[in-house]
């Protein structure tokens, strides 16, 4: 019995060999802790529930539509994604959330020796595709006041570009002027990760947002994210704007399925219910100036937010420690 053992135990070790190197060493992606019985913002979902409308579609959804495979390139949802923000449909791809969707430019653009980067910090998933994508990233520090370092970022010598607008964690917006600026400079692929932006300009979104541009711009890719403004996190899903060539060609590398039955009903529903958004993104505005009021009595400070989040400078790592500590305990 004991030798049976020591053999079951010295079997995953051994089938570990097998495993690529970098995969062994990296340390993965870690998703926000998920907490119960509390209210919960590290993740900055919506503090509400969705569209009834979403509730609605989901429940209408016929057994035939959950036995058979679903629309592999989820139409409908290209259909209503293209009436909601002034593009084509063939210019928009949809993913099991946009880390889907970045997946998707990950396999198709980079391999190595080729190479990545970024403005830092941001969304720190854009590193750990590049691990597994076995290219290397490239970090370039935020001017002064959170500004996008374009000569860096256009001189990397990178074949793909991320930044997130609003970024996280800073919440600050990144000046479309700035983005046309950066576009022009690149000699490469500039991805715009757009996953708050209906919080920004005060709820006016599309007035902030790239994709009006987008035409103009062939090299660059915009993403939105329905975890947020849309309450769908749990629904997993995303979108990829681009221009029609390119979509073309990442279709071919997407998961063959890859945006179940359940997530097209809630994804086309939920874009075509333009009130509820409004006043979903209406509600998260008022709340986050409460919170900003709050904060202030503290004499704690922040970068200008344009997200459903502040980054709060409480002045001392020490006391950020303790609110968190406390809070958490709590």
């Amino acid at each position: 019995d004991m030798a049976r053992t020591s053999t079951r135990l010295h079997l995953p070790s051994m089938a570990e060999e097998y495993l690529r190197d970098d995969v062994r060493a990296m340390s993965g992606y870690t998703p926000g802790e998920q907490v119960n019985d509390c209210i919960k913002l590290n993740t900055n979902e919506c503090a509400w529930g969705p569209s009834p409308a979403v509730t609605k579609a989901i429940a209408s959804v016929s057994p035939d539509a959950l036995r058979l495979y679903p629309d592999p390139v989820s139409r409908k949802i290209r259909a209503a994604a293209a009436e909601v923000y002034g593009v084509s449909a063939d210019q928009v791809l949809a993913g099991n959330g946009s880390d889907d969707c970045l997946t998707i430019i990950f396999r198709a653009f980079v391999t190595a020796p080729n190479k990545v980067a970024c403005p830092w910090p941001t969304y720190s998933l854009y590193d750990t595709l590049a691990q597994l994508q076995g290219v290397a990233i490239d970090h370039y520090n935020w001017t002064d006041g959170w500004g996008l370092p374009v000569d860096a970022l256009a001189n990397s010598g990178a074949r793909v570009v991320f930044f997130a607008t609003p970024n996280n964690p800073s919440a600050t917006l990144v000046p479309k002027e700035t983005v046309v600026e950066l576009a022009k400079k690149l000699k490469g692929i500039l991805v715009v990760d757009e996953a708050y932006i209906d919080f920004a300009h005060q709820g006016n979104g599309l007035q902030a947002s790239f994709l009006p541009l987008l035409a103009d711009h062939p090299n660059v890719i915009v993403l939105r994210t329905f975890s947020k403004s849309y309450c769908l996190a749990g629904a997993r899903l995303g979108l990829l704007f681009a221009h029609p060539k390119l979509i073309s060609h990442l279709e071919k590398v997407k998961d063959s399925y890859n945006v179940n039955a359940l997530t097209q009903a809630a994804g086309e529903a939920a874009l075509l219910d333009k009130a509820y958004l409004a006043q979903l993104v209406a509600k998260t505005i008022e709340q986050r100036d409460v919170v900003c009021a709050a904060l202030k009595e503290f004499g704690w400070t922040w970068p200008p937010t344009e997200a459903n989040f502040v980054l709060a400078d409480t002045g001392s790592v020490e006391t950020a420690q303790k609110v968190y500590d406390v809070l958490k305990a709590k």
